[in-house]
């Protein structure tokens, strides 16, 4: 890379979004560097465009640069509103150079002030979105991508990489991680000015048992594959499989980690296991060669995209690379040519497959006993418990649905790890397993009436807690709405909850003095993390050690009356 790729970058940020960036503040400067200082905000539009899939306007709009912006030149929110960017850019002019270890301090600094809710930090750029970058950051899904974009040649240096990763760990990414750092020097932007149909074709000829055809148009065959065939697409084209797919393989998720379990421990039962991969073709062609037996098949395919099943062909490229044994392993394939088909039909595929009929934990709750028991024992009272998913969550004063009542159990239990989980990942606490939280909180002892008061708890904790966060700002704001479940906790720690079973215990006078309770504990609980917690309150509260601790902590200060 060198001069000619920093021209081509050049013509097409200036084609793109340069014209549209905002100078206004820098009328006193000479042209010159008015020029340089609008590229280097164009090169921070212009990755955010590419890399969060906004419009140039939006992606203009996004830039921060200027006085005070506490070292962040853009920030976006993506339009599915999953995904956070923030950028800091730097345009060299001479196409040498990197980040520097100075700059990166400032840029940490910055987003710690960011993630904190710390509005008075920064300029009138960011603080005119304060309410669009707050409801991103109070979201407990979304994830936050920091880009470092620079067009120097050298790469990122290991002292400034270091220094991002350990930022990242302490700050952001314990327990999950929530934050990722890309650096984004001259060669990865000049593979940006690349589009989507550039990108290599990819044919396949692929040996396909116990194959079938549909009858219909599009053409389609279906069959098993050998997971070593698998194996080797994606050591041969690698994330290029999937350039139609909504994600590419997810690294180290729980489910991808089952995937090469099973591929470990029981290779021949993976086809049983696993919903097979459907890809999208440009052509198929079956080979002459078996002639019509079924048995086996020789195809060859053109154009190829992984459209549905990226995780499982990762989990058997990556069992693959561990040494595992994979030869006896089969997986279902479903080949789709797109020949004679609509404009969108691809599309239709791509969505339809990555979200219909996906089973999740809650799907399995309908087989379990217990589940059923409740159902019948909140029927006998008029009300509902609905645990089918599909079925439609009753009216408040009707009844509620297992996910409500997965919640309120686990905050009402003493385990505080199990309140942390309900924020973490909910799912987690359906588990069955030995380890699983599931039996903790739905067993024979689990009456309708523990799950009923333990909801009307919820519920009105959670009308007194979205009204004190109205009259909240900056970090207190997001300690509130991220600690949301810690804070039902605690509240439920100072109340009678061994009377919780006793149907002539007078629990409505419980609910009508939550109120008394409620203000003092988000009142505590924000004290403490202000003082001893800094950074992202999300991250925070998916933590069980920290929760531990800060529970405790509370509790101490609650019912000694500090």
């Amino acid at each position: 890379m060198g001069l000619l790729q920093l021209t081509q970058i050049q013509r097409r940020v200036e084609e793109t979004v340069f014209p549209l960036i905002n100078v206004a503040d820098l009328a006193a400067h000479r042209p010159a560097d008015v020029r340089i200082t609008q590229l280097s905000r164009a090169l921070a539009a212009f990755a955010i465009a590419k890399r969060g899939g906004l419009e140039w306007e939006e992606a203009a709009a996004s830039v921060t640069d200027g006085t005070q912006d506490n070292g962040i030149d853009a920030i976006a929110v993506t339009p599915g509103g999953d995904r956070l960017l923030v950028v800091q850019s730097k345009w060299a002019q001479d196409g040498r150079g990197s980040m520097q270890l100075d700059d990166l301090i400032k840029f940490r600094e910055g987003i710690a002030d960011l993630v904190q809710l710390k509005w008075e930090h920064f300029n009138y750029k960011v603080a005119s979105r304060k309410q669009e970058l707050e409801n991103a950051l109070l979201n407990p899904l979304i994830t936050i991508e920091i880009m470092v974009v620079h067009t120097g040649t050298s790469p990122c240096s290991p002292e400034v990489r270091a220094k991002m990763d350990e930022f990242l760990d302490e700050t952001l990414n314990t327990p999950d991680e929530v934050a990722s750092f890309h650096y984004l020097g001259q060669a990865e932007l000049h593979r940006l000015l690349l589009d989507e149909q550039q990108l290599p074709q990819i044919d396949l000829s692929v040996d396909l048992t116990d194959w079938g055809q549909f009858q219909g148009e599009p053409k389609a065959y279906y069959g098993q594959v050998s997971a070593a065939q698998v194996a080797s697409w994606h050591e041969r084209f690698n994330s290029d499989l999937f350039s139609k797919n909504v994600r590419v393989v997810l690294h180290d998720s729980e489910v991808n980690d089952s995937l090469v379990t099973t591929l470990r421990e029981e290779p021949d039962a993976f086809w049983y296991y696993n919903n097979g991969i459907t890809i999208l073709c440009q052509g198929i062609a079956k080979s002459p060669a078996y002639g019509a037996d079924r048995r086996l098949g020789a195809f060859t395919l053109t154009g190829v995209d992984v459209v549905n099943g990226a995780q499982t062909v990762g989990s058997i490229s990556k069992a693959a690379r561990l040494g595992i044994d994979i030869s006896q392993a089969r997986v279902t394939v479903r080949f789709i040519s797109l020949e004679g088909a609509g404009e969108d039909f691809a599309y239709q595929v791509t969505r339809a497959t990555n979200t219909q009929n996906r089973i999740t934990g809650r799907d399995f709750l309908a087989l379990d006993a217990e589940q059923s028991r409740l159902h019948n024992e909140f029927l006998v009272e008029n009300l509902q418990y609905i645990y089918k998913r599909g079925e439609a969550d009753p009216a408040a004063e009707s009844g509620c649905s297992v996910t409500d009542a997965t919640i309120a159990l686990a905050c009402a239990h003493a385990d505080v790890g199990l309140s942390t989980q309900a924020k973490r990942e909910i799912s987690r606490l359906w588990d069955t397993g030995e380890r699983g939280a599931y039996k903790k909180l739905f067993n024979p002892s689990i009456t309708y009436l523990r799950i009923w008061r333990a909801v009307g708890v919820m519920r009105r904790a959670e009308e007194l807690l979205n009204d004190a966060t109205v009259e909240l700002d900056g970090r207190a704001r997001g300690i509130a709405v991220h600690g949301n479940r810690l804070i039902l906790h605690l509240i439920f720690r100072q109340l009678p909850v061994n009377k919780i079973d006793d149907p002539r215990f007078n629990w409505d006078t419980e609910i009508g003095d939550l109120s008394e309770i409620a203000d003092p504990t988000l009142n505590t609980v924000i004290a403490i993390a202000e003082s001893e917690y800094p950074g992202y309150p999300a991250s925070l509260f998916k933590n069980a050690a920290k929760c531990a601790k800060l529970s405790s902590d509370a509790l101490k200060a609650l019912t000694s009356g500090r």
